[in-house]
């Protein structure tokens, strides 16, 4: 019979390793006790993981950086593993491999060991357990229920946007299991402090960071438990999460996508120079203390902690969480949505080195969802299955005796009915229940944009502030009554590894409809926050700068099949926000051909809250004259109302600074000075 999992356990002291391979079955195995230069191995791990994060810092990740990491992978195996392990390896057909590791070697990357010019990681489902002499919190025991909750923290600083963009895709993948309950927390683009993460951490099954990470070696000023999440206003610390172990049960899961999150030196006091620490970091008691993000929350109850070893790009960081919690959601293993997540980031990325970047703590056999999605099993795949029975229950059928032959066929008839009744209330719950929960994400993505949109409002009006404090910008027009108005619009000007990002493709075309109709100025038609910011930096005090009217701030969720657009309309000189549009766009069909569709509602909203007013200036035989014209955005064919009366007029002909009308409605021709509205 197929052994579908295998043990790799090692243990180190003073110079020398014991490690062994075997499998559930085995009640007695060999392992090897070999001399190993622990000096050695670390400085090489320490090397590797350097060099990785300067390669990241540059963005150039790639072939090169790759054959390192294989160098060091080759080198590892043969400093660790005997050949007699090598080649259990290279012939086994598991499709787990489980680390059981001593607190000594922990800050080994054994994932990246290369046997057969292939990574461990690459061949195996692979999950950490580790031995520690640590002291070990005795909380409660989690108790999971089906539906698990899960609460994301994304971008909690306001300084990583696509971070933002990774909790949006990960909500919308979980946002089935909300159904009508709120499951799922998403905090994005949220200021989080330190406390808000104590307060609430504890409350949910699983979390997922995604953010800015800080690691601090044991050499370091306050040594490796300040290291953690990066929040605003502070860290959320290793010394935090000590402090918290005990009590109330922690979350079973827990996704650190930050830099460095599971980089960690041995979980060992001896592990740097006593001389070579700080005095603040120089404890003697050997259970107090944890030495990195993994450790302190495996201590103080974590079951699983998937983090990263060395610093990654955000983009294959972003789009390796995505491909993790689907198949999480969709009923793989931890450690088999772990590896598959690995294989898709290699086959979009190519030799980039993220994908080797991660590493999971905890048993990787662990299923948290059925493919059905949203019930809770914890069973790992070995367990052995239970065996219901079932009693065959005799008696008669209303008490009244019937022949087999009749009674046969009253079951099939009986069943036959059933099976349609049933099948017309499946039908008909299924379509109730997809309308609730398709109503129900709706919604919640709409109260995403319009937050995210709320961000960047407030972020405008601080540079806003901050500009006119160093320049003397030109007013915007004391009425909108016969000018043009001037708008900018603040949208998502970054550009991905791939292509324009839709927030650009989808500004471009508002703007392009924006300028036909010539009543409004485009103020630059790059991001205009992005502006604002360049001319703070650059100090024009001596700028005459024109300041827009309106703002329209431009918010995209493009996850789904139909890309959802929010245009947020904000007079900018009141700070009121006039309208929120929503508009959703057709996939498949490039965003610039719907650019009427995008911008139609949009245009009625600001001849709505903004029409073009004028004054008659002159009666002739030809008709009505005008004060406004071409430059106004005046247009042949358009209609004018006489405020205060029922007159209509409609415009023949347009110069540049005045238009002729027609009278159209009303008795008599309007006097000179009358003032006139869009109708």
């Amino acid at each position: 019979m197929k052994n579908n999992t295998i043990y790799l356990e090692a243990a180190g002291d003073k110079n020398r390793l014991k490690i062994g391979i075997y499998t559930p079955k085995d009640v007695i195995w060999h392992y090897e006790d070999l001399p190993a230069h622990e000096d050695k191995i670390r400085q090489t791990a320490v090397s590797m993981a350097e060099t990785l994060n300067r390669a990241s810092r540059k963005g150039c990740s790639g072939g090169h950086e790759f054959e390192r990491l294989k160098s060091v992978g080759r080198m590892l195996c043969d400093e660790l593993l005997p050949l007699e392990i090598k080649e259990k390896l290279r012939k086994s057909d598991a499709e787990y491999l489980i680390l059981k590791l001593d607190d000594r070697l922990v800050h080994i990357p054994w994932e990246l060991l290369c046997v057969d010019e292939k990574f461990l990681c690459q061949r195996f489902n692979m999950g950490r357990l580790v031995k520690t002499h640590q002291k070990i919190a005795e909380g409660n025991e989690r108790n999971l229920s089906s539906p698990l909750s899960l609460w994301i923290v994304a971008n909690p600083r306001g300084d990583l946007e696509i971070a933002g963009s990774e909790g949006l895709k990960i909500f919308q993948n979980t946002a089935a299991l909300n159904q009508e309950q709120n499951l799922i927390l998403p905090c994005l683009d949220a200021e989080i402090t330190p406390d808000e993460v104590k307060e609430k951490i504890k409350s949910y099954d699983f979390v997922h960071f995604a953010g800015h990470g800080d690691y601090r070696s044991q050499t370091d000023p306050g040594g490796a438990a300040q290291s953690g999440w990066k929040l605003s206003g502070g860290n959320f610390t290793v010394n935090d999460i000590d402090r918290m172990a005990g009590g109330a049960a922690m979350p079973a899961f827990i996704f650190s996508n930050a830099c460095q999150s599971a980089r960690t030196e041995e979980w060992h006091r001896n592990s740097a120079p006593e001389s070579a620490r700080p005095a603040e970091n120089r404890q003697t008691d050997a259970g107090e203390g944890s030495f990195g993000l993994a450790n302190a929350f495996l201590r103080a109850g974590v079951k699983h902690y998937l983090g990263t070893f060395w610093e990654i790009m955000d983009e294959p960081g972003s789009h390796f969480a995505d491909e993790f919690y689907s198949l999480l959601y969709a009923g793989e293993p931890v450690g088999k949505a772990v590896r598959q997540a690995r294989c898709n980031l290699i086959e979009k990325y190519g030799p980039d080195t993220c994908w080797a970047s991660y590493i999971l703590y905890g048993d990787p056999r662990t299923n948290y969802f059925s493919p059905n999605m949203g019930k809770a099993s914890i069973i790992p795949r070995e367990s052995e299955p239970s065996v219901s029975r079932s009693t065959p229950t005799r008696g008669s059928f209303f008490n009244y005796g019937l022949n087999s032959g009749r009674l046969k066929e009253f079951q099939y008839m009986l069943a036959a009915g059933l099976a349609t009744v049933l099948l017309v209330c499946a039908i008909l719950a299924g379509n109730y229940i997809v309308r609730r929960i398709s109503l129900y994400e709706q919604i919640k993505i709409q109260e995403l944009l319009i937050t995210q949109a709320e961000k960047k409002q407030q972020k405008t009006e601080a540079l806003f502030n901050e500009l006119i404090k160093i320049t003397k910008p030109a007013p915007a027009s004391e009425t909108q009554d016969s000018g043009t108005l001037t708008l900018a619009m603040v949208f998502d000007s970054q550009i991905s590894l791939s292509d324009q990002k839709t927030e650009n493709l989808a500004a471009f075309a508002v703007q392009s409809q924006l300028i036909a109709y010539s009543r409004f100025k485009i103020l630059e038609r790059k991001s205009f926050d992005k502006i604002l910011l360049e001319l703070i930096w650059e100090k024009p005090e001596h700028l005459n700068l024109l300041m827009p009217n309106l703002l329209i701030f431009l918010e995209v969720y493009d996850e789904d099949r139909h890309p959802l657009v929010l245009m947020r309309l904000v007079d900018k000189n009141t700070g009121i926000v006039i309208d929120n549009l929503f508009e959703t766009l057709e996939n498949g069909k490039p965003v610039f051909a719907q650019k009427e569709k995008l911008s139609e509602n949009l245009l009625e909203t600001l001849k709505k809250h903004y029409p073009l007013r004028g004054e008659v200036a002159e009666i002739a035989d030809a008709g009505v004259m005008l004060n406004i014209g071409d430059r106004a955005g005046v247009r042949i064919g358009q209609w004018f109302k006489v405020i205060g009366t029922d007159t209509l007029l409609k415009a023949v002909s347009v110069e540049t600074d005045t238009c002729m009308t027609t009278l159209k409605k009303g008795d008599a021709p309007p006097q000179k000075g009358a003032e006139i509205i869009e109708n």
